[in-house]
Formats: structure tokens, C-alpha cells, sequence
């Protein structure tokens, strides 16, 4: 993405981010552990207040003061945006980007960055028709963009339209296949659907695309625990462990392991 000569741009943080879910119903009776799928959903890692209000008294000062000084300039009032967003004041941030939008075009922001952004606002905010209509959109200026794609896919699987959300997740696919996160939002929609056996092929290419991410591992390994395939579950499971550091999924992940291990022939006494 570039920028003309004496500008500058906040990075947008529109890519998606890990969201943790209740999924015990995708476990067998026996495994009903209170296991968490670590989904990938759009926009942010959630920001704590001490966070917030650093960036409120940096960066969002900063823009807003950019904006004063240059009111009709479109990338003052979408760089204000995305700080407003990146701290938590979502109506404001929606503000913003609205008035990039009402701006003459001077050429400084892709209109894709534009309705992306505003699409994650809308989605934060819970206003999923609004969040995909923006989306699409955004394809109009950017044809078959993967990340677009993939955003409206998860979009669609909030409002349980899950052979939409497949649709749109393997358009994503096609557009780049080096893309993890519509892997993993294959995997979650068939997780949603009952089709473990897929939804664990999928968390498995999400996996070789992204080795170095523990959600990969947990995804996986909760499929194809799913899916009986009780062996690869263990290893996954295992892998897990290795890397991840949050205490509570670590014990999530040690029940895993024991369950497993109590109903693998070879495992028992």
C-alpha cells in the first residue's frame, strides 16, 4: 500500500485476529471438557484500558489535531479513524470513515482501505449487514481480494449462513491459496456444519501455512478429535502444549490429552 511523499499512515490493523468461542458441542460426550476453538475473526486484538488510553493521549491526539488542521484531506480523517478504532471509540471511528467517504477522491486512500476499515468498524459494533455491505463493496475496487473475501465469509458464518460463508471463504481460497486465515474459516465452517473430517483438512492446510501459530494446532486437534481420528488429535494436542503459554488453555489442552489417552487402545494399561 503506498503513500505519497510527506505522508504518513497508521498501520490499519484490519487483518484477522484470534477470537476465543465455547465449542463443547464439537466434542464427543466423553471429551466434554469445555474446550475453546481459537476462531479467527475480524479486526482487533481486544486492547486493555491502560493500552487504550496511551494510545488515546498519542496517536489519537495527534490525528485529531491533523484533522483540525487540514479538515478536507481524506487521509487525516481516515489515518483519525484508524486510531479512533485501534482505541476502542468505535462510533467515532465510524465518523471518520464516513467523512473519508463524503471527501472529494484526491487519490491518498484505495477506496478497498476505506471500506475495509469500515466494515471491521461495523463488525465490532455488531452491525453484520452493514459490515458485509461495505465488504462487498470493497470488492467493486478490488476484484476477488482475498482478505475482503474471507472478512464477508465470517460476516455470513455469525448470522449462521454457513453455505454462504463456504461460498465466499473458498473464493478467498482461489484468490490466493498462500492465504491462512480462509483455511482456518473453511475449517470453522465445518466445524459449524458437523462435517469434522473437512473441517480437520482444512485446520491442517491452515496448519502448514502457519506453523508458528498455536491456533493452528488447537484447531486441528480438536476436528479430527471430532472426527475419531484419535492419534492425530494426541499429537496436535501435544504440539499445543509445546508452544502455547495462556494457563487456561494449556489445562483446556491437558484434558484434551487425558481424554485422548483413556480412549487410545495402545494408550491404555
Amino acid at each position: 500500500m503506498g503513500k505519497k511523499k510527506g505522508q504518513t499512515r497508521i498501520q490499519s490493523p484490519t487483518s484477522v485476529q484470534p477470537q476465543r468461542e465455547p465449542v463443547s458441542q464439537y466434542l464427543s460426550k466423553t471429551a466434554m471438557i469445555g474446550m475453546l476453538l481459537l476462531l479467527l475473526y475480524i479486526g482487533y486484538l481486544t486492547v486493555s484500558a491502560y493500552q487504550r488510553n496511551s494510545i488515546f493521549h498519542t496517536t489519537v491526539t495527534i490525528w485529531k489535531s491533523a484533522v483540525q488542521s487540514a479538515p478536507n484531506k481524506r487521509r487525516t480523517h481516515e489515518n483519525y479513524g484508524q486510531a479512533l478504532s485501534t482505541a476502542g471509540l468505535l462510533q467515532e471511528a465510524l465518523q471518520e470513515f464516513k467523512t473519508v467517504l463524503a471527501l472529494p477522491d484526491d487519490g491518498s486512500v484505495p477506496m478497498r482501505d476505506v471500506l475495509r476499515e469500515l466494515g471491521v468498524v461495523y463488525f465490532r459494533l455488531g452491525l453484520l449487514d452493514e459490515s458485509i455491505a461495505s465488504w462487498k463493496k470493497g470488492l467493486e475496487y478490488a476484484y476477488m481480494d482475498a482478505g475482503l473475501l474471507n472478512n464477508i465469509s465470517i460476516a455470513l458464518m455469525k448470522q449462521q449462513r454457513l453455505e454462504e460463508a463456504l461460498s465466499y471463504a473458498e473464493m478467498a481460497v482461489r484468490a490466493n491459496p498462500n492465504m491462512p486465515e480462509p483455511a482456518n474459516t473453511l475449517g470453522e465452517a465445518y466445524m459449524a456444519k458437523g462435517d469434522y473430517k473437512k473441517a480437520a483438512h482444512y485446520f491442517a492446510i491452515f496448519l502448514q501455512l502457519r506453523p508458528e501459530d498455536p491456533r493452528a494446532y488447537w484447531n486441528a486437534a480438536l476436528a479430527f478429535e471430532r472426527s475419531g481420528e484419535y492419534d492425530q488429535s494426541l499429537r496436535l494436542a501435544n504440539q499445543f502444549l509445546v508452544i502455547e503459554t495462556d494457563p487456561r488453555l494449556r489445562q483446556a489442552a491437558m484434558q484434551l490429552v487425558n481424554s485422548l489417552n483413556s480412549r487410545i487402545p495402545s494408550k491404555k494399561k
